[in-house]
């Protein structure tokens, strides 16, 4: 008996540790200086994060005219069928489309290599970041210097 109360006791005791160990971190007061790094990450993940939306829509849109011209090859490509001088003509159109289909997943593969790059820099962001208090005045002071940096350019 001695035993199971002091194997609870000890259970408790675990248990209480590592939801104390789960518990999130107060959150750190940051330099001015940690803040402007903070601020300059933020705003260049935005940054990316819009080039890479938009590199994204042209991709969509290329791949969307892609599977149009498919689609038109293969009825072309009934129509053509025992013609030999058309189908020379077809054989170049094909041969076209396919440059055309690697240079697209190529573009796709590094906006892919591209968004991964973005994703890790939002971890790194959030583990820098993430969870800070500032100084109300401190971040006011960063977006007058910015302000005036961005009147002189």
């Amino acid at each position: 008996m001695k035993f199971l109360l002091s194997s609870t006791a000890l259970l408790l005791a675990a248990s209480a540790f590592a939801a104390q160990a789960q518990a999130p971190a107060a959150p750190r007061m940051v330099s001015k200086d940690e803040l402007r790094v903070c601020m300059n990450s933020e705003a260049d993940l935005a940054t990316r994060r819009q080039a890479l939306s938009a590199r994204n829509e042209v991709n969509r849109a290329e791949g969307a005219a892609i599977r149009a011209e498919a689609a038109e090859m293969a009825e072309e490509m009934k129509a053509v069928e025992g013609n030999e001088a058309k189908m020379d003509r077809f054989n170049r159109k094909v041969k076209a489309h396919n440059v055309r289909v690697e240079a697209a997943r190529a573009s796709s593969n590094a906006l892919r290599g591209d968004l991964e790059g973005l994703n890790k820099g939002l971890g790194d962001y959030n583990a820098s970041c993430g969870g800070i208090t500032f100084s109300r005045d401190d971040k006011e002071a960063i977006l007058k210097e910015r302000e005036a940096a961005a009147r002189k350019n």
